[in-house]
Formats: structure tokens, sequence, C-alpha cells
């Protein structure tokens, strides 16, 4: 995750300095490109290299992103890189010009300094356009072929899942998540926070096993930064650290027994025993 604003100057042949932080992440060569509202946008070379795959008949994709993508080298000593002439044009930076290296999310933002103030003091910034909206830029692990571990911490099933949720994923998904049903644990979690296309890949599996899950009163736990679709014997959690500290309050000796939970908690949470142990 990229973030934080560093100013440099452009020095007289166009070149400026990508901070080291950013640089750790995007690697070298990375691929810049234009943005919306004159700004400029660096995209790892694993990254660029999955949306051309991706997006390769789309005429929006080729014309505005493809037709003005360069590779750009990094100086080792210096860390800086060459903006060439055609995107200096595009983003208005001139020769001795300060410039606003912003880390945004999954990418890099590079525009003139001016420009980044006047959306700063009017509290608007651009947004990454169709890169961020209808491209969703993918993180280097949302390319990566589909993997899927089960562990078992405090004996309780949880599926570590990486990768893109493709077709076939979904269904190994589904399939383990059966199997592990006919188990009838205390309940189940799936770490989905590193899977690509998770909305529509989860939607799928979640509805698959719906009947089984309410028949069996297994509850689901997932870990996932995206929206699921509504169901009532899943919760979802934002991290790991989030799904722990409920799972202490439902214990016994928690700070919260489970006798005293709800008894909404209780219809969608079987009993926690003290049986259980770290594996």
């Amino acid at each position: 995750m990229f973030s934080g604003t560093y100013i440099y100057g452009m020095d007289r042949k166009g070149r400026v300095v990508m901070p080291a932080q950013f640089r750790s992440q995007l690697g070298a060569p990375f691929v810049l490109t234009r943005a919306p509202e004159q700004c400029l946008l660096a995209l790892s070379t694993s990254q660029w290299k999955a949306l051309v795959q991706r997006y390769e008949h789309s005429l929006l994709f080729r014309g505005y992103y493809l037709a003005s993508a360069v590779e750009c080298q990094v100086d080792d000593t210096t860390g800086r890189f060459l903006v060439p002439h055609v995107l200096r044009e595009y983003a208005e930076l001139k020769a001795m010009d300060e410039v606003a290296i912003s880390g945004v999310g999954r990418a890099v933002q590079v525009t003139s300094r001016a420009r980044w103030e006047t959306h700063l003091q009017a509290g608007e910034f651009p947004s990454l356009g169709q890169l961020d909206l209808d491209l969703e830029v993918p993180r280097p692990v949302e390319t990566q072929p589909y993997v899927q571990k089960i562990v078992r911490p405090l004996g309780l099933p949880v599926i570590r899942c990486a990768g893109r949720m493709h077709q076939r994923a979904v269904r190994r998904l589904i399939v383990t998540l059966m199997k592990l049903l006919e188990e009838k644990p205390p309940l189940i979690v799936l770490d989905v926070r590193d899977v690509g296309e998770t909305n529509p890949g989860m939607g799928l599996v979640l509805t698959l096993t719906q009947p089984q899950r309410m028949e069996q009163r297994v509850p689901v736990w997932v870990i996932t930064q995206d929206a699921l679709p509504p169901d009532a014997g899943v919760t979802v959690f934002r991290d790991a650290e989030e799904l722990f500290w409920k799972l202490e309050e439902l214990r016994p000796g928690g700070r919260r027994p489970l006798a005293e939970a709800p008894e909404a908690e209780e219809d969608t949470m079987p009993m926690v025993t003290g049986q259980l142990e770290c594996g």
C-alpha cells in the first residue's frame, strides 16, 4: 500500500526522485502512464502486465493508458527517473519545478506541486479514474495463481486463500468448505485478504454453501476489507486482530462469557468450549 507525499525538484533533463519507500514496492523498472486531471501514474510491472493482459481488447485502455505508457529506469545512486517529454507536457511539469510524488493506495501519483496544493486547499483530489474504478488496479498478489491452505489455530479450521479467485478457485473453495462442514466445527474462518475479485467470487461461494451451512448451524467468519453480500450465517472482520478479539469475548473466561452474549449471537455462534487448544 502506497501512502504519503514527497516534494522534489525536477532537474533540467526532466528527472525527478522516486522516494525510496515507493521504489521498494514499485520495483525497477516501473511503468509510468498518464492519469485523469493532468496527473501521471506509476505502477509496478507486474500490475501493468496484468492490466494489459486483462484489458487488451479495451479501446479505452489502449487509447488512453497503453498509448502513453513507458518503462522508467531508476538511478541506483540518486533514485531519480526520467519523465519523458510527452508525459511532462501532459502533466505540465517543467524543468526546475517542484513535483509532488504521492502514494494513492495501489499506485503512485506524480503531479506538479502547484496542482497538488490546489487540490489540497479545495479538499478535492483527482481519482485514479478508470484504473481505479472500471479497471480495478490489481495488487500483485491478485495476479498470482490461486492457492489455499487449511490451518487450525485454537483447533478451529481456518482457510487461508491467495491469488485470483477465478471459476476453478471458487469450485475448489466450495469443495473445501463442504468437507469442513461435515466435521461440524464451532465455526469456520475464511481469510481472503489476499484474494483478487473477492466480491463476486465470495458471493458465489457463500450462496452455494448456504443451505449446508444453515443445516449444520456452522457460522463462517470472513477476514476481508471488501464488502460481501448479506448472509445471516456470515460475520465479516477487517483484520485477524478484530476476529481474535471477538473470539476471546466468546470464550469462557474472556471479557464477556458466552452465557452473557445476546440471544442473536447464541443463535449464530455455537459455544466455543474451553477444550480448544493451540494447535
